[in-house]
């Protein structure tokens, strides 16, 4: 359930990236218990932004705050909030599940009894529970990737960061990390996660945010997303006689569903999804 007080809040963020401005001006909020999709095409801006929030970027202006705490003035505090699953595998493949979350346990202060209960209750959340004790060099590709998402969930993290957490993912592992993530929404966890997949965001979050040439384009519901992007990208790219071959559908309450997002022509599908946002990012949001 979504409280009302802001877990989150960035104001007036710019990051660069060597000498580039990467991000320009973000403002932006997440509540306990929301699901935010931040999508956009790549060099957007995305993952400078989830790293900036996770404290691992430094800040060209504005602040960050989580729970009202700044990540500059108070960084340890700040930093055992936060979850953070990048792209890269964060774990050690030579040790097992159950000895990777013992290990990060430990370091964030979690011992005896309480930390045994927590990675078992990790290792059932993210369907590693019978490959506890198996060394994870070994493990298929969805195998690690939940691992990796366990690592981050250890010490019971406020804000959880998910950097395109589901490439290369196999279904059942995809469903696994759904799964997860429901759940953790549903216990009030605040959630950020990037992706270029539109149908995940449909699926899983509250909230959505377009980036493009780092600038948060849009940010508001699902609905306020199918209104103002996809719609005006439909029409504008019609009257060019190029509309993107994606497109969406209302059900019957006029909400995004997984069986929204329909392919226009198979036979003809030249647009990938990247060059479908690359287009949405031409668009002025009102």
């Amino acid at each position: 359930m979504i409280m009302h007080q802001e877990l989150l809040c960035l104001k007036s963020v710019s990051l660069k990236y060597r000498d580039t401005l990467a991000v320009k001006n973000l403002d932006l909020a997440v509540y306990p218990g929301e699901i935010l999709g931040l999508l956009g095409p790549n060099g957007c801006g995305k993952s400078t932004t989830l790293n900036a929030i996770a404290g691992n970027h430094e800040l060209h202006s504005g602040c960050i705050l989580l729970d009202g705490q700044s990540h500059t003035q108070h960084p340890l505090s700040y930093r055992a909030q936060i979850g953070f699953v990048p792209q890269e595998l964060a774990f050690y493949e030579e040790l097992s599940p159950y000895s990777n979350l013992r290990f990060f346990g430990k370091l964030y202060g979690i011992h005896g009894t309480d930390l045994s209960q927590r990675i078992a209750e990790v290792l059932n959340l993210v369907r590693l529970e019978d490959r506890a004790n198996i060394p994870a060099f070994g493990f298929s590709g969805g195998m690690k990737r939940r691992l990796n998402l366990a690592c981050a969930l250890i010490h019971k993290p406020k804000l959880l960061l998910l950097d395109e957490p589901t490439v290369g993912l196999d279904p059942p592992s995809r469903e696994a990390v759904f799964s997860c993530l429901h759940k953790l929404r549903d216990e009030g966890c605040a959630i950020v996660y990037t992706t270029h997949y539109i149908e995940e965001v449909v699926r899983l979050c509250n909230k959505v945010g377009f980036m493009a040439q780092g600038s948060l384009l849009f940010h508001g519901t699902l609905k306020e997303f199918q209104a103002q992007i996809i719609q005006k990208a439909r029409v504008q790219k019609t009257n060019k006689a190029t509309a993107p071959n994606y497109i969406y559908q209302e059900d019957n309450d006029s909400s995004l569903t997984d069986q929204s997002l329909l392919r226009k022509n198979q036979a003809e599908e030249t647009h990938s999804l990247e060059q479908y946002l690359l287009e949405l990012s031409e668009i002025k949001v009102a």
